[in-house]
């Protein structure tokens, strides 16, 4: 099951102009350090109630808890419309990367926080996947390149992304290109044999990517 615009911005990398600052390191390269890009994200626990109720075939509105009488386990799937990522306009990097003379691209870090959730359940981990400028959803060809850790309910605070065995040289990858797409997603499972609780509630944050690239000189 998709559902777009589960997530409002999960790693939509800005593209408009951001300051570059660079600074020596040895053997004549030059570090160009890119200012933190964060990136707001949103979720909110209705669409799941609304795939509860497509899936049952009955209202929620007004209740707590699944009705007795009517059981179910079942993994829903929330994907957001890929985020479309351009570098392409920022000449500071093009000019490098046009003649050859960058060597390569350093992601430092990637982390997430969360400033509000009234979830009532656990949030499974966010998974990050990248693809093609012109993917239009997750398929054979995407690649995941991290996951967050479960989000427990009302917790807040940051925490750092887990990369898959190849996400950090794989996101390096998709940098280099300049123009790429970015895709959330998350799987939620609902068991009525563990829990009737019906989903409620919403989870506000932010993910932020610190990066450099690395260019020999003009």
């Amino acid at each position: 099951m998709k559902i777009v615009h589960v997530v409002t911005a999960f790693l939509l990398v800005s593209v408009t102009s951001f300051g570059i600052g660079a600074c020596g390191l040895l053997g004549g390269d030059i570090r160009i350090d890119l200012p933190d890009q964060t990136f707001p994200f949103s979720l909110d626990a209705g669409l799941l109630r609304q795939s509860l109720e497509d899936n049952l075939g009955i209202s929620l509105s007004g209740q707590t808890e699944i009705p007795a009488g009517y059981d179910i386990k079942q993994t829903f799937s929330f994907e957001l419309d890929p985020q479309k990522v351009d570098f392409s306009d920022n000449q500071d990097l093009k000019k490098y990367i046009d003649a050859g003379k960058v060597s390569g691209v350093t992601v430092k870090y990637v982390q997430y926080t969360i400033s509000t959730n009234s979830l009532n359940f656990a949030l499974p981990s966010l998974e990050m996947w990248l693809d093609g400028y012109d993917a239009t959803g997750i398929t054979a060809s995407s690649e995941k390149v991290a996951v967050s850790g479960s989000i427990a309910a009302g917790w807040m605070g940051t925490d750092e992304v887990q990369f898959t065995t190849d996400g950090r040289q794989i996101l390096s990858d998709f940098l280099m290109s300049l123009k790429f797409a970015f895709i959330g997603k998350t799987d939620v499972t609902v068991d009525t044999s563990v829990t009737r609780t019906i989903p409620s509630g919403q989870i506000d944050g932010q993910v932020t990517v610190g990066l450099y690239f690395t260019v020999s000189p003009l």
